[in-house]
């Protein structure tokens, strides 16, 4: 089973208006409200691409119900903790293309929360695979500085592996677990690293460098102008795909590519493949406003062009 655990979920409330006028009324043409968070969108796309996930992590309040009833709605068994706070709602603004995101930190998590989610994850098993993703919201007696070791921590105990999609301050430490599968981008590579990056081939030693660290897989994205995939012995390249279609949401990129790569390797342990795949999803998201279904996905897949460079 691939479970999704996603400590900070939200509401994503998406605007959309021709100009942002600051100080002034602005009169918006779309509105929609979605279910937001790292794991529970990898959870998303997974059940797009037919593959079953538990979700599970922090709810609460009206949002909490929110983001539990939708789940339900697409067949993604949703199991969540269910905490005294209310989840966050988030802004996103698309003007004319341009996006701005404005979020919120999340609800304070007590440590009996807390507790209860490792119980939780205690029942997962040898071959089962966690996701964790997104941000840490506040916890009670410091929990949040190393909450995600205390949880891959209970996977590893359990012979499960695990897949990490956490922010930089977070990551360097997970790496050492082994995780399956990481997804940092530029930025996180720049923080991590303390380096400086002008062009995608100075991310090859960092990739490589994850890749010793302990990682069996490692993408990094770099916005629409491609990635790269480190494996053990290769490295993969994309290039930026042109299907004729305007970008128009880069927010959950991100967790389709992890969902893709993933949901094609528990299939076939083709990691090139599963790359392919993973590149086509994230580009059919952001080609949508929401999340693609899997023929948005599938449709993408002759356009990506992948290259072995090592």
């Amino acid at each position: 089973m691939i479970y999704t655990v996603t400590l900070n979920p939200s509401i994503d409330l998406y605007a959309v208006l021709d100009n942002l006028n600051l100080g002034e009324y602005n009169h918006i043409k779309y509105e929609t409200v979605l279910p937001g968070g790292k794991a529970i969108n990898v959870s998303r796309v997974l059940s797009s691409l037919r593959i079953p996930t538990v979700a599970t992590g922090f709810v609460g309040g009206f949002q909490g119900d929110f983001i539990r009833d939708w789940l339900k709605k697409e067949d993604i068994t949703a199991d969540f903790v269910n905490i005294e706070g209310q989840n966050r709602t988030n802004l996103k603004i698309f003007e004319n293309y341009r996006e701005t995101v404005v979020n919120f930190k999340g609800p304070n998590i007590s440590s009996e929360e807390v507790d209860e989610l490792l119980y939780y994850l205690s029942r997962v098993r040898e071959g089962d695979v966690i996701i964790f993703g997104g941000s840490v919201p506040p916890m009670e007696d410091g929990h949040d500085e190393d909450i995600y070791e205390r949880l891959v921590s209970v996977a590893k105990s359990n012979n499960a592996h695990f897949v990490a999609d956490v922010p930089s301050q977070y990551l360097e430490s997970l790496v050492k677990a082994k995780p399956v599968l990481i997804k940092p981008n530029g930025e996180d590579i720049e923080k991590i690293f303390a380096a400086e990056i002008h062009d995608k081939y100075d991310y090859i030693p960092y990739g490589k460098e994850l890749v010793k660290m302990g990682a069996s897989n490692v993408i990094i994205s770099y916005g629409a102008q491609g990635s790269m995939l480190f494996t053990k012995d290769k490295i993969y390249t994309s290039s930026e795909i042109d299907d004729g279609r305007e970008i128009i949401n880069t927010v959950a990129c991100r967790d389709a590519m992890i969902a893709g790569f993933l949901g094609t390797m528990v299939k076939d342990n083709n990691p090139l493949e599963s790359y392919k795949v993973s590149v086509a999803a994230a580009s059919a998201t952001a080609r949508v406003l929401d999340l693609p279904n899997y023929e948005e996905i599938m449709a993408m897949l002759p356009y990506v062009e992948v290259e072995e460079l090592e």
